[in-house]
């Protein structure tokens, strides 16, 4: 049985192509991707942070080999997005994961996505994944406001090897104090949390989903 993937695409676009960006993206990109057999859910995403790419984007598929289909990669270069939008995108970060853990799927149900990126020393692999689903995962969903937590892993150079989607009610709440007390709690702080390394946190508003 295959394993489940996400595809999750970040990028940055030059601010007065910003508009043409939206409309393209929304009305063409993302909807013929969609319709490519294997693409499960097609998501979008916006966040405020300049230290990070603006806008995301989060393809759910049946297996990693989607996006090597032909049917994907034609749906890819369809439309304006090729000659009008993606001149004038940067900052681009592609990377493709393997669930690993957590829910069985995102649910798409909330407003707020908080994207959780980090590498682990290699000897504390095993029991970082251990803990992510058997104590850290379990804690926070135990927050009012926390609706799902997903766990992947890619392989994607340059980008961290660990990410953990939490889908949450509020903006606030995965940098609230409630939070990152409860993140402290058990055997994560001491045991894990300082081997890990090249952390991002990040928390987007979703634009649309299909």
């Amino acid at each position: 049985m295959a394993t489940p993937a996400l595809y999750l695409v970040r990028m940055d676009v030059a601010h007065d192509h910003e508009a043409t960006f939206n409309e393209v993206y929304d009305t063409e990109h993302i909807g013929q991707l969609r319709k490519v057999p294997g693409v499960q859910r097609a998501s979008r995403y916006r966040q405020p942070s300049p230290t990070d790419p603006r806008y995301l984007a989060a393809y759910e598929l049946d297996s990693a080999a989607v996006i090597d289909s032909a049917a994907w990669k034609a749906a890819g270069e369809a439309g304006r997005w090729n000659t009008v939008v993606r001149p004038h995108t940067m900052n681009r970060h592609l990377a493709l994961y393997e669930r690993v853990g957590g829910g069985a799927a995102l649910a798409a149900t909330t407003p707020y996505v908080f994207w959780v990126m980090m590498d682990v020393e290699p000897h504390r692999d095993a029991l970082f994944n251990e803990l992510y689903d058997t104590e850290h995962v379990p804690l926070l969903l135990k927050l009012p406001g926390c609706v799902n937590a997903v766990r992947y892993r890619t392989s994607a150079a340059g980008e961290p090897r660990y990410l953990c989607a939490y889908e949450v009610e509020r903006a606030d709440l995965p940098m609230s104090k409630l939070w990152n007390d409860t993140s402290d709690v058990g055997r994560w702080k001491p045991e894990v949390r300082p081997y890990t390394f090249n952390k991002r946190f990040i928390v987007s508003e979703r634009i649309l989903s299909i």
